[in-house]
Order: C-alpha cells, then structure tokens, then sequence
C-alpha cells in the first residue's frame, strides 16, 4: 500500500492509495476524493492522509486484521507505528522494536497519521 497522485481531466490533483498491484483501494480513493472536493481540502492534506491511511492499510493486513475491526487494537498500530521501520524485510517482518528503543518515527508524524486513520473509518 501506498500514496498515489491522480491528475483529474480538469487539471485538479488529489491522492489516494493503490495497493502492491496499483490498484486503487476504494475505501480509501472515496474518502480522500471526499475531502479534495467535498470538504474543499488542499492537494497536500490529501498527499498526507492518504499516506497515513496506507501506513494503516499496511499494518492490518500485515498483521492480518480488517481494517474495518481493527480500531480495536488501535494502541498496537501506534507502537508499530512509532517503532517499525517504513521497509520491513521479507525475511523478518515481525515487528521486534518498541518503546526502550529509539523511535524511527516522532509525535507529530504519529498524531498526522492517526488523525488520517481516525477519517477513513468514520
């Protein structure tokens, strides 16, 4: 998962998140549209949603939960969050940090994500 730009045929941009084959994910393409044009949000509000939305989208299906069930272990995503690396590789892709360890993701680039998660579910 991931953030992705779409240039709309009027000229007008927003971003949304495709998965591993650049397929858009709908959920996430209907919210993001819905804050470009409905609640008239910048380009870079969606550019920075729609990478918290797939930091999310990542996590749950990494760790095998749906995403619509998942606000349940809310606090387990944001130790990932804080302490997993953005790469994880194939061959270890338990999360094996957190907290004692140095964050490889600050406060602010955490509460930015949460509150991006917070409007995809709603």
């Amino acid at each position: 998962m991931r953030a992705f730009p779409v240039d709309l045929p009027s000229g007008a941009r927003y971003w949304t998140v495709v998965d591993d084959e650049l397929c858009v994910v709908p959920v996430a393409d209907q919210w993001l549209r819905f804050l470009r044009f409905g609640r008239s949000r910048t380009e870079l509000t969606t550019r920075s949603y729609a990478g918290g939305v797939a930091f999310y989208l990542r996590w749950c299906r990494a760790t095998g939960r749906r995403w619509e069930e998942a606000a349940a272990d809310m606090g387990l995503f944001m130790v990932w969050l804080r302490y997993s690396p953005s790469r994880l590789g194939a061959e270890n892709p338990t999360v094996v940090w957190g907290p004692g360890t140095k964050p490889v993701r600050g406060e602010r680039r955490v509460n930015g994500v949460l509150a991006a998660v917070r409007g995809v579910g709603g």
